[in-house]
């Protein structure tokens, strides 16, 4: 394959990880490109040439891509943003001649799965109540009708909860763990559909490195089935937790909370506008005061709340299924060779780098403390 490989979103989880495991290996073919220099601090130490673009400027994008023969498409924004995004990165792939598109979808397009044997080129379900996953969707019909007009191979991966060293999989959960938050639906039964980022990575080079790569749709995910409980009680034993004391959620039907109210907030474009012209102090000011008034119980109710369940997580605990990933293991190998035990042992490694250890739910460095599918895949 010639020319480089344009990362774009390389700031962020995923991309800063492909950097960096690329740099380890002594490779310079692949361009981090970054919407403002901001966005550098996962790869600044890595002392790589970097280039800047807005992603959904696809002129600018087509400059800052100039000479690589794929695209990566690792971009994170607002849910609002990602089909606007997803045609701009097209667009400017096309203009600058790259000959592959690798773009990374999600797991979510499918909702809860109701079978397992679901094709990788199934279309993502219609209707659904989350605004990331509806999104995502319309831009893989986007990307879908293009697939055939030979202009550029496009081919889509879908992850699962992409988790490691630095994922919101691991720190949200830890620290649930930690401060006696967590909780599990259905005594844990459920499927966590996982996928380790290091293998995530290796699979996306292993499309770039295709002398061919056909176009199409690709389930992507580690080799073992875990259930949440086992996740859990792999993270409690580590931080020297006792899983028991979980607490457990019925899994009949879910109840809508408060967290849900708060999270349609947070996703609108209002909530959005205003965070944007608010100072970080501000902000932190009204996040405590939100929190106080969130904890505050009048004498006569129980003193151990009940959990925070958001519909988010409720339909994942309750997958009874994983996604099929045989498809893309016959056509671009096989390159999940971190196992869960391996993948556990660095994020614990890591929980404990950061600070993070029982009596103590507040690690040194910033880290989302919320589960939200959008925030890892």
């Amino acid at each position: 394959m010639g020319g480089g490989v344009a990362v774009v979103g390389a700031g962020g989880f995923v991309g800063g990880r492909l950097i960096e495991m690329r740099i380890i290996e002594g490779r310079s073919d692949f361009v981090p490109i970054v919407r403002a220099a901001r966005s550098l601090g996962r790869v600044a130490n890595l002392g790589i040439r970097h280039r800047i673009a807005d992603a959904s400027d696809s002129d600018a994008l087509a400059r800052a891509i100039a000479g690589c023969s794929a695209v990566v498409n690792l971009t994170k924004g607002d849910d609002d943003k990602i089909v606007s995004t997803t045609r701009s990165i097209y667009t400017a792939a096309v203009d600058a001649g790259a000959r592959l598109i690798v773009h990374l979808s999600s797991a979510v397009v499918f909702g809860q799965l109701d079978r397992p044997d679901l094709p990788d080129d199934a279309a993502p379900t219609p209707v659904s109540w989350m605004p990331y996953a509806r999104e995502k969707a319309l831009a893989e019909d986007f990307l879908r009708e293009r697939m055939g007009d030979g202009r550029v191979a496009i081919v889509v991966l879908r992850p699962s909860l992409v988790w490691g060293p630095g994922s919101p999989w691991v720190l949200g959960p830890a620290r649930e763990l930690v401060a006696g938050a967590a909780y599990l639906i259905g005594d844990g039964r459920g499927i966590c559909d996982l996928i380790y980022a290091d293998n995530l990575v290796r699979s996306i080079e292993a499309v770039v490195a295709h002398a061919e790569p056909p176009s199409g749709f690709y389930n992507v995910g580690d080799d073992e089935t875990t259930t949440w409980r086992e996740y859990y009680a792999a993270l409690a034993a580590g931080l020297e937790l006792d899983v028991a004391a979980v607490r457990m959620v019925s899994a009949d039907r879910y109840r809508p909370g408060m967290r849900d109210t708060l999270q349609r907030v947070q996703r609108s474009r209002m909530y959005r506008w205003a965070k944007d012209r608010v100072s970080p102090d501000t902000r932190a000011t009204i996040k405590q005061r939100l929190a106080r008034g969130l904890v505050a119980r009048s004498p006569r109710e129980s003193p151990v709340a009940a959990p925070a369940v958001t519909r988010e997580i409720w339909q994942l605990q309750t997958s009874r299924y994983r996604l099929p990933t045989a498809r893309f293991a016959r056509t671009f190998g096989h390159h999940n060779t971190t196992t869960f035990r391996t993948g556990m042992d660095a994020s614990l490694e890591w929980l404990r780098f950061i600070g993070l250890a029982a009596g103590d739910a507040k690690p040194r460095v910033p880290g989302s403390s919320t589960l939200s599918p959008e925030a890892a895949r």
